[in-house]
């Protein structure tokens, strides 16, 4: 009789684990709802061109950061927002301005006997990493390295005194061999080097995929002209093979060739101005319809800056990220609309399309250090940033690529992938949500901003074409039905959360829930 019972009793045990791992196997469900794509269906091809015709046209300037055509576009979102009935997002303002400081491109050279090295020609470096003030360096000062790596059979420090020396590096690594440009760095200032030359076989086409940057003044968060920072890094530099062939050249002549000192040094001459520009985020909110649940914050987020005037040309940012910003005004009038009849979201959302993100992720930036609606309320970002366009890997259109919606909660992950099943039946591509995605690209947008911060992020793309960053990003090249049905699987995932019981759990499948 007792066996009998520890044995039933074990098998009750038993059932319940099965049952208990058979729930926690079972997908996400959302049951369709024919109210909510009557709501979804307020977003139209249609509307969103006559938007982005207005918002990617010339007259706009490629809404460049601080700039005229930027002001123009918030504006434009600022009176959209007030049409549709959105609240001012922050304490009665639909504005959050931001300071930022631009420094002009900088006008640079190096120059090493008798010849002029020039900037973004025969030479490239970034602002925002070191200290790049003027300086001269003797030629006896001056030291090849080779690859500059200390790693198994290869030590090309041995029998080197490299302290208070400027090295001269190659990026490239002998077979088999891993050792990237950033360790090369950090391994050369350990050992005293004052200035590291990168060269590369590759210069020319890295050169090229960054020259616009390069040319292009750059900004950061702040009012702060002229400070001085205490950089991580030593100065360094990649420069082109030519010169790199020059430098080693003349530096194994014998200094009686040439007698006069400053011929013997390689001479760095650097200037940039710097000034203060204004720039903003835009924020619309429709105000939770539940009393304990319109405290949590469901936002959305598009960059609407573009890269501006280029060489006289207007760089008009159709799909990047023209696409973005139309599709929050779409998913503004949705939820609006919801509103309005009664059906407004439990949870507020937070409609904000950010600046900045050009020159370096600074709105979302900004905001993240300075929420208008506690970090520790925000239960999500969405973000769109391109997607009105298909890349080379597809022939279809019907896809879309999502970055980010599992490295922070697992269940944001099973919601986005329920509310595809039941409504918008996209390919879902999770190529580029890799952690060995090489582009990064989980990194490189506003979404960033808040994952760091810990919140849970989806990151919609439809990946980099071959008009990138170039004037012929233009609006007759935006596929508008795949525009609207990306849009509208972003208005199905943010109903979801804005209206589950629960907010989304934080954690993944690694048994990170907490």
């Amino acid at each position: 009789m007792n066996i009998s019972i520890k044995l039933n009793t074990s098998k009750i045990i038993l059932i319940s684990t099965v049952l208990y791992l058979s729930s926690c196997a079972l997908p996400y469900k959302i049951k369709k709802d024919k109210t909510v794509i009557s709501y979804a269906n307020t977003i139209t091809a249609e509307e969103l061109k006559t938007h982005l015709t207005v918002l990617a046209s010339d007259k706009y300037e490629g809404r460049e950061t601080g700039k005229k055509g930027q002001r123009m576009t918030a504006e434009y979102l600022k009176n959209e927002f007030i049409k549709l009935g959105l609240k001012p997002g922050n304490n009665g303002s639909y504005f959050q301005n931001f300071p930022l400081t631009e420094t002009e491109a900088p006008q640079s050279r190096f120059q090493f006997r008798g010849k002029t090295y020039a900037y973004a020609e025969d030479f490239y470096y970034y602002q925002n990493y070191a200290n790049f003030e003027d300086f001269i360096v003797e030629y006896s000062q001056i030291l090849p390295l080779g690859n500059g790596i200390v790693k198994g059979k290869y030590n090309d420090y041995r029998g080197q005194n490299v302290k208070g020396k400027t090295v001269i590096i190659n990026v490239e690594n002998p077979k088999g061999v891993k050792f990237s440009w950033k360790e090369k760095l950090k391994l050369a200032q350990e050992k005293g080097a004052k200035n590291v030359l990168f060269f590369s076989k590759y210069f020319e086409l890295n050169m090229e995929k960054i020259h616009h940057y390069l040319t292009k003044s750059s900004v950061v968060l702040g009012k702060k002209l002229n400070e001085k920072k205490e950089y991580k890094n030593i100065p360094f530099f990649f420069i082109s093979q030519k010169m790199e062939m020059e430098l080693m050249m003349d530096i194994t002549k014998e200094e009686n060739e040439i007698p006069n000192p400053l011929k013997n040094s390689l001479i760095f001459e650097n200037s940039k101005i710097s000034f203060i520009i204004t720039s903003s985020n835009v924020l619309g909110l429709i105000e939770g319809s539940d009393e304990n649940l319109k405290n949590e914050i469901v936002i959305l987020t598009a960059h609407y800056d573009h890269l501006g005037i280029i060489d006289g040309v207007v760089n008009n940012g159709a799909d990047d990220d023209g696409s973005g910003t139309v599709a929050l005004l779409e998913l503004a009038e949705a939820f609006m609309k919801a509103k309005k009849e009664g059906n407004g979201p439990k949870r507020s959302i937070l409609i904000m399309p950010v600046s900045g993100e050009e020159k370096g992720l600074l709105g979302s930036q900004y905001y993240v250090e300075n929420p208008v609606f506690p970090l520790k309320n925000t239960v999500v970002d969405l973000n769109i940033d391109m997607i009105g366009r298909i890349d080379e890997f597809h022939k279809k259109s019907d896809y879309v690529y999502l970055i980010g919606a599992d490295k922070i909660s697992q269940e944001l992950h099973d919601v986005s992938e329920a509310a595809n099943r039941t409504y918008s039946k996209l390919d879902l591509d999770y190529t580029f949500n890799k952690d060995s995605d090489p582009n990064r690209f989980y990194y490189r947008s506003d979404h960033y901003n808040f994952a760091k911060s810990g919140i849970p992020v989806i990151f919609y793309f439809t990946g980099v074409h071959e008009d990138y960053h170039k004037p012929t990003d233009d609006i007759e090249k935006i596929m508008f039905p795949k525009l609207a049905d990306i849009t509208k699987l972003v208005f199905y995932t943010a109903w979801e959360i804005a209206n589950k019981p629960a907010r989304l759990k934080i954690g993944t499948k690694k048994g990170l829930e907490k």
